[in-house]
């Protein structure tokens, strides 16, 4: 039996028509990519992702080999958690990604 202990680092960002909640676990990325794990509201039933989750995971590993190569840094990403009904505005994973994955990498977290 293993046993895993997870963290998610979570950070939401609001900016005019755009949001995003952008939570990252770092471990071992698979293979194939990182896991995708949907939040749901209470009282909500409907997983299916209403933006470009393609385009969120891609912002999301770009902005953590940002900040991999800012701060000397290896993380990787394992998963992913997202909420269905996010509206986020180009580049703000990335940038929230960039944020959050610094803040590990200059243990500020």
């Amino acid at each position: 039996m293993e046993i895993v202990r997870s963290t998610f680092y979570r950070s939401q960002h609001v900016t005019g028509p755009a949001c995003v909640l952008v939570s990252i676990r770092f471990g071992k990325k698979p293979e194939n990519g990182p896991q995708i794990f949907c939040l749901l509201a209470q009282g909500k039933h409907d997983a299916s992702v209403k933006f470009d989750l393609e385009n969120h995971v891609a912002e999301v590993l770009s902005g953590v080999a940002k900040a991999n190569a800012e701060c000397s840094g290896a993380l990787e990403v394992e998963a992913i958690e997202v909420v269905p009904d996010d509206y986020p505005r180009k580049t703000q994973a990335e940038y929230v990604a960039y944020k959050i994955a610094t803040a590990v990498l200059q243990g500020e977290i």
